[in-house]
């Protein structure tokens, strides 16, 4: 957290006060900001609210009542492949140069030395805020990077890079299959892989990346089948640079002794202001175990294997959205509770089939509501509410003698979502965390009158507990995802009778590379429980290729996707995007049943990079700390309403400040 004005003029004062030149990068705040992607440490790590700044030198600025201004007032670095020439600022005070002491919002862009002397990192591109104080005054000047690079591994000649660069005509050979074209990828993610198909041996290409702070030309040779991929720092700088925005791909191709080169690809992905929080546990079908991935991790973390349990079947998993509890459904070695904070066993129902298969688990971990869908296993066969710890049923939930397919909490707590066990339509609950007591059903949407997709599945609630993803299929087909189609849907909370295929997600029209093989095999769609860079997300099961990686038949393929849903859905309008593969993922496995929950809380004193991560919901200059009541919230923090929020173009999501969207 911070108190925009008062902590600031009292910094500026003091410093004023020493008559001392200083260098810094001042403030923190949260990963909408440029500065955390890139691993900025100790007091550079500075963050604004927007990741361009935001406002976090407060309002002041040149202008005619201060007296003092920065010359120039703006300015620009032009970074050519890794080196660029600094900038000189000059404080002044009525037409005269002052000796005034300097700060950076964004030192992971630029620095400033006590001269006024600014240098960019050469590692980052966007906007950084220049800040001059002296005697009680301030100003501020802009200072914008632009990032400009040109990588050759192929060695290509100048005259060849010339046929690159202007192509025109469409290349009717090569077969584009990942990614797709207005994909909206989060940051802190690894480098999307460029795969196409039908290429020649000793092709050139002309890879151009254009950001809003970012040019990138690459000259390579890719052999088919083609693969492509950024190297990790030039990713970052891509993908970092700047509160988001769009990102234009061109692809071309000049094959060897041809007179002119021919356009590949051209697309447009979107950066989101932010990266993704929590852990996505999943079933890896191949090894009958739940592991788990986070977001940017280069391979799944195997931590039950780690505990000691390799044995038997771990499946039928749900996770509590604080990442404290997981109920395994499946047969693990006397475990049917597992305690996440200590990474071990603590409860064994003890009795076969699996009543406790793919249960709906409350947000702290602590309850949990049987699932009575018909799923191979089979699960539930019971009313009410159970204690996770104690296997004890519970008595005066509002649910007793309910029974309820597929439930799902809301990350806050406030909803529970499920199928109607007799009529199959999508319902919801208002529910009470403190009382556990579950009230007013309402029917939402009914089972369809398609024959095709008429079943309602895997029901999952949005972050602001307005909004229900799941998908339809076959009934009862729908429950398996090993048979029958599945496409995803999105249902209003607040609005019965509100449903949207999420058609840009499914690929309902989208030019796949495998036309119709890639349809209709989306199933188990569960949101984080935090919306992130301006995004609500969507992790979910698909059995559709992957580039020219992953080609076989359906069933053969099924591994994990996420997709961006617009943070404030319009009803009928789709508010998703073009999905992106899960990075990480083995693809020697059959991963399926991703179930998004936050990583387990760190208490005071350890260090965070969001106030999610923190037990008390605070994280200030990177250290989980008790939050200033008296303090505007960062990004990533606790709020109450968005009026608590640093940022002003901030909203407040199951009560964490979250980033707006990228420009």
């Amino acid at each position: 957290m911070r108190s925009l004005g008062i902590k600031f003029f009292l910094l500026v004062l003091a410093l004023a006060l020493l008559s001392a030149p200083l260098a810094c990068g001042a403030g923190k705040g949260s990963d909408s900001d440029v500065s955390h992607g890139a691993g900025a440490t100790g007091a550079g790590a500075a963050s604004g609210g927007s990741g361009m700044g935001g406002d976090i030198f407060g309002t002041g600025g040149n202008g005619p009542t201060s007296g003092l201004e920065v010359v120039p007032p703006t300015a620009t670095i032009e970074v050519q492949n890794g080196m660029s020439s600094p900038v000189d600022f000059e404080a002044m005070l009525d037409g005269n140069p002052v000796n005034a002491t300097w700060v950076v919002d964004l030192s992971a862009i630029a620095n400033v030395d006590g001269a006024g002397l600014v240098t960019a990192t050469n590692t980052l591109g966007g906007k950084v805020k220049v800040r001059a104080a002296f005697n009680g005054k301030t100003a501020e000047a802009v200072v914008t990077v632009n990032l400009k690079t040109l990588q050759n591994p192929a060695g290509t000649v100048g005259t060849d890079q010339v046929l690159l660069k202007s192509a025109v005509d469409p290349d009717p050979t090569i077969q584009w299959t990942y990614p797709y074209d207005k994909t909206v990828f989060p940051k802190g993610l690894l480098a999307p892989e460029l795969m196409w198909n039908n290429g020649g041996d000793n092709d050139t290409y002309y890879v151009h990346y254009v950001g809003t702070y970012v040019d990138l030309e690459v000259f390579t040779k890719a052999a088919p089948p083609s693969r492509f991929a950024l190297d990790d720092p030039t990713w970052k700088a891509l993908s970092e640079s700047g509160p988001g925005g769009k990102v234009k791909l061109t692809v071309a191709r000049l094959p060897p002794g041809a007179a002119s080169a021919t356009v590949v690809v051209n697309h447009e992905w979107t950066i989101a202001n932010g990266s993704l929080k929590g852990t996505v546990y999943y079933w890896a079908n191949s090894l009958g175990r739940v592991l788990r991935i986070k977001p940017g991790a280069v391979a799944p973390d195997d931590f039950l294997a780690a505990a000691g349990y390799t044995t038997s079947c771990s499946t039928c998993h749900a996770v509590s959205a604080d990442g404290s509890t997981l109920i395994i459904g499946g047969d693990l070695q006397n475990v049917t509770t597992f305690d996440l904070l200590n990474n071990t066993g603590v409860f064994a129902l003890g009795s076969t089939p699996r009543p406790w298969a793919m249960p709906a688990i409350s947000p702290n971990g602590k309850v949990l509501i049987e699932n009575n869908a018909p799923l191979p296993g089979p699960p539930g066969g019971s009313d009410a509410m159970f204690d996770a710890v104690t296997g004890q049923k519970l008595a005066g939930t509002g649910l007793d003698g309910v029974y309820l397919d597929m439930p799902a909490f809301a990350p806050n707590g406030t909803k529970l979502a499920y199928v109607d066990h007799t009529t199959h339509g999508l319902g919801i609950y208002d529910f009470d965390v403190a009382t556990t007591t579950a009230s007013n059903p309402l029917s939402l949407v009914p089972m369809g009158a398609d024959a095709s997709l008429n079943a309602i599945a895997f029901p999952s609630v949005s972050p602001d507990a307005k909004w229900i993803v799941y998908h339809r299929g076959q009934w009862p087909n729908s429950l398996d995802t090993r048979t029958g189609p599945g496409n995803l849907y999105l249902a209003s909370v607040d609005q019965p009778g509100v449903e949207v295929r999420l058609g840009e997600t499914d690929g309902d029209t989208y030019p796949f590379a495998a036309g119709d093989r890639d349809r209709n095999y989306n199933y188990e769609p569960t949101f984080a429980p935090l919306d992130s860079g301006g995004y609500a997300w969507v992790v979910f099961t698909s059995r559709r290729t992957y580039g020219n990686r992953l080609t076989g038949g359906k069933d053969v393929v099924k591994q994990l996707w996420v997709t961006a849903i617009d943070q404030s859905p319009q009803a009928g309008q789709d508010p998703s995007h073009p999905a992106f593969w899960v990075p990480g993922q083995d693809l020697n496995t059959l991963n399926m049943r991703g179930y998004w929950a936050l990583d387990p809380c760190k208490p005071n004193g350890q260090v965070c990079s969001t106030g999610s991560e923190c037990c008390n919901q605070n994280c200030d200059e990177g250290i989980c700390k008790d939050p200033d009541p008296n303090e505007c919230a960062d990004t990533g923090n606790a709020c109450s309403d968005a009026v608590k929020c640093c940022d002003p173009l901030a909203v407040c999501i199951n009560g964490f400040c979250s980033e707006p969207p990228p420009p």
